[in-house]
């Protein structure tokens, strides 16, 4: 008899895939049960991950979109996304009036450590699950893969 379902995939894109899908799904699960302020209410996962990615003293826009693996027009998207919300501003360069700074403000230093938290309660209890020694070895090997590829 065969299966109603086709067999699942067990390459290397699918296994990220799923890795990363399940991940996200425990880090959803995290934020919908955390106390978390208002201001965080309604925040997407890439406006948190450019909130991460921005650093305290800001960062150009052309050199924050490299950063963040993106075009500077979908940079200028979210961001534009987060100053209205409260949690990035734009400043002009002191040095060259024509280029933006982005940088975080106290709410938006608050959502990225917030989140951040959030992160390691997942990463947690995954090292928990597959034992210390192997989420050491997955995370080395993605760091492996980010630095290396």
């Amino acid at each position: 008899m065969t299966s109603v379902n086709p067999p699942v995939p067990d390459h290397g894109i699918a296994l990220l895939d799923t890795a990363f899908s399940r991940f996200r799904d425990d880090l959803l699960t995290e934020i919908a049960e955390a106390d978390l302020p208002p201001h965080m209410e309604g925040l997407r996962g890439a406006q948190i991950r450019l909130l991460q990615l921005t650093p305290p003293e800001g960062m150009r826009a052309t050199d924050l979109a490299a950063r963040a693996g993106t075009t500077k027009q979908a940079l200028g998207e979210l961001a534009a996304q987060l100053e209205a919300s409260g949690h990035l501003e734009s400043v002009r360069d002191p040095a060259d009036r024509r280029v933006r700074i982005w940088r975080r403000t106290a709410q938006g230093s608050e959502a990225a450590k917030l989140a951040g938290e959030l992160v390691a309660v997942v990463e947690g209890r995954w090292r928990r699950h597959l034992g210390a020694a192997e989420w050491s070895a997955f995370r080395a090997t993605l760091l492996r893969i980010r630095d290396e590829l």
